[in-house]
């Protein structure tokens, strides 16, 4: 319903009576319903925060008597953190560290408060020993300057949760410290509420996360052992900006680490594995780096970034998860660079709807799935990778859900991050930038580029793609299948300056659906037809040599524009035209080949079929001069990059054939030998 159809008031007026998971997701209709619930900030929103009983004035204790500037995000506060941890409060004693306070039989008990021994927290921590306990009485107990924790010891508060508040900062440099009953809030010289220095701990079978950070947290957490949780065993969250060192994180029934909510944080050196979703998941404009972790055996993907998330996942060892090693959907827009991902049991790196990043410099080997599967409605940029050896395709580009088969919807796992609607929003705050992703290169089409991609099970590049696509500079060799195949493009599908050769089929296969540009590429040595098309498009400016089939095969429907090509071919014909085939065949230089065939057959009869001014070289004595590549030299052409000695660069020199072709002009080859001089 178009909110102009009442007047504001009146909606105003209607919107008062939701609960709080109806308002959740009204605002989630469209962005004017979404400022709506915004206005109704100093009404129902206000009445919302006053009346929880669980939830005090927003500028409690201080100024109780002051209105916050927004009663909507006062209470989102409240909510949030309540959310997650409420479900303990009642439970003090549940702690398994617990034992570490209780061993040590002559602790004392400190009572700090108006009429006991201490007046301020700062004084019983001072007199406190190893394991002491600190009780505190209810009132609010500030502090002017960071207070300091040198040695273990407990610290309670007494009455009901929210009787006991401390507006302090806390830097912990002690190995554990046990804190229960107690409000923290920021003091009024730093947001930073508490330093989370946690070293060699056992942190298992919690109700909900193992460790929870938020309001800005920093620390450092290394060396622990993070295991069996309920949620998450790391959650990372509004502005938290850890260190995650050398921990073990593993068997929890959510994901190993959640950053969402604007968190940072650097992710370290960690042993992530058999979480039973996502190792490390990134969403709501999570922004973590992750670097030289091992994350393996996961029973969903390896890294997950959905929802806006972000990050930068750098030299990591992903292997044998049960779904993508690295899984990027909905916004996610991560740089993925230099990862081993290797051995999984689906796909190497999937690139899901509305999927982006930039996909830089990894090893996708050995995966049971696809190396890289991606949908067509996502924006990637996948560069400078070697995806080789995995099960089905190298690259495979799908336009509909229906195409992946069995490909879940979302392969990080289960989580629920926005059970009331609202939640979402509160999350995510789409105006952040982070400077880190400014250099980036930007693009406007799907990029595959200066990839080698190589010995995978079926093609090496298979497209059936509603948008448009680039595929630029690669090298793919090898493949159990055709070396690309485009079998839907509705819109340009731009294949350029790639080296397509010894695949098990055909070097390229496009369909009657598909629309392809193929300019500037080598296709050498493949078992079958260089080129098979039964589509539309321009093929321009190729060296398309070698081929066990036809150089080039139109037929069918095809309505193609083949201009300035170089076409040889071992056994068959360099152009074969057939059934209705139209289109325009001029200026190529065509080679004869071994056999005995004509070079050119045209059987097709459609009137629009039109052959002229093709130079048709053939052998006729040993006095001849052997035919060479050049001017140009052997396609293709790679001209200067500035991205260094990638392995797609080293593919090209390895792959590209040779730039003489030597023929002996008795129209065979002497000694069983090969007409060709091939510069490896």
């Amino acid at each position: 319903m178009e909110i102009s159809g009442l007047p504001v008031e009146l909606w105003r007026l209607i919107l008062s009576y939701l609960r709080l998971p109806d308002l959740g997701r009204c605002s989630l209709v469209c962005r004017a319903w979404y400022e709506l619930i915004l206005s109704l900030d100093n009404t129902r929103w206000r009445q919302l925060c006053l009346g929880c009983i669980e939830c005090r004035h927003p500028n409690w204790p201080n100024q109780p008597h002051v209105e916050p500037q927004s009663w909507r995000e006062a209470f989102k506060q409240h909510y949030v953190a309540s959310k997650t941890w409420t479900k303990n409060t009642q439970d003090f004693e549940s702690s398994h560290c617990f034992y570490l306070f209780r061993r040590k039989k002559d602790r004392r008990v400190l009572h700090v408060g108006q009429g006991c021994e201490f007046d301020t927290l700062r004084a019983g921590l001072a007199s406190a020993d190893v394991y002491d306990r600190i009780v505190l009485l209810p009132g609010v107990y500030e502090e002017q300057s960071e207070i300091i924790l040198k040695v273990p010891v407990e610290i309670m508060g007494q009455g009901k949760l929210g009787d006991v508040a401390l507006l302090v900062s806390i830097d912990q440099h002690c190995p554990t410290t046990r804190l229960c009953n107690v409000v923290f809030m920021p003091a009024w010289f730093t947001p930073v509420v508490y330093k989370i220095i946690m070293l060699k701990n056992d942190i298992h079978h919690c109700r909900a996360s193992g460790i929870f950070l938020r309001l800005a947290a920093g620390g450092l957490i290394a060396d622990n052992n993070i295991h069996s949780n309920c949620e998450a065993g790391v959650d990372i969250r509004k502005g938290a900006n850890p260190l995650i060192l050398c921990n073990k994180i593993h068997s929890g029934l959510r994901s190993g680490i959640v950053v969402l909510g604007n968190g940072k944080g650097i992710i370290r050196s960690n042993q992530i594995y058999r979480n039973k979703e996502a190792g490390i998941y990134i969403l709501y404009n999570g922004n973590p780096i992750v670097s030289g972790n091992h994350i393996f055996q996961g029973l969903a993907a390896g890294i997950a970034v959905n929802e806006n998330g972000r990050g930068q996942i750098i030299e990591n060892v992903i292997r044998e998860n049960q779904w993508g090693g690295a899984d990027i959907r909905r916004g996610g827009d991560p740089v993925l660079r230099s990862n081993l991902i290797c051995c999984g049991y689906s796909d190497g790196v999937v690139v899901g709807e509305r999927g982006k990043g930039l996909i830089e410099g990894n090893t996708i080997y050995g995966n049971k799935g696809c190396g890289v599967w991606i949908m067509s409605s996502s924006l990637p940029h996948i560069t400078n990778n070697r995806i080789c050896h995995n099960s089905i395709y190298g690259v495979a580009v799908f336009c509909r859900k229906d195409d992946a088969n069995d490909y879940l919807a979302n392969q990080g796992g289960n989580e629920n991050f926005n059970d009331e609607g609202e939640a979402a929003s509160w999350e995510n705050d789409l105006d952040s930038e982070d400077e880190r992703f400014t250099s980036r290169r930007p693009i406007s089409v799907a990029l595959v580029e200066s990839n080698s991609i190589n010995h995978n099970g079926a093609a090496g590049l298979y497209v059936k793609s509603s948008e448009a696509l680039n595929i630029i500079a690669n090298a793919i060799h090898a493949n159990h299948d055709s070396g690309v195949a485009v079998l839907q493009s509705s819109q340009l599908t731009r294949i350029a300056n790639n080296s397509i050769s010894c695949n098990s089929l055909g070097g390229v296969l496009i369909e009657s659906e598909a629309r392809v540009e193929l300019r500037g590429n080598g296709i050498y040595d493949n078992s079958s037809h260089g080129i098979t098309s039964k589509g539309d498009g321009v093929v321009i400016e190729n060296d398309i040599i070698g081929n066990r089939g036809c150089g080039l095969r139109l037929l069918q429907t095809a309505d193609m524009k083949v201009t300035k090509n170089r076409i040889q071919s071992f056994w068959d014909y360099g152009i074969v035209m057939l059934d209705q085939t139209k289109g325009l065949v001029q200026e190529n230089l065509i080679f004869q080949g071994r056999t005995k065939k004509t070079i050119l057959q045209q059987v097709s009869n459609a009137e629009d079929c039109i052959v002229q001014n093709n130079k048709l070289l053939t052998f006729k004595s040993k006095s001849d001069v052997a035919w060479t590549l050049e001017n140009p030299p052997a396609r293709p052409h790679i001209e200067g990059s500035t991205r260094g000695n990638s392995s797609a660069t080293n593919s090209h020199k390895v792959t590209t054939m040779s730039t003489r072709i030597a023929a002996q002009m008795d129209g065979g080859c002497h000694n069983n030998g090969s007409i060709f001089c091939t510069i490896l």
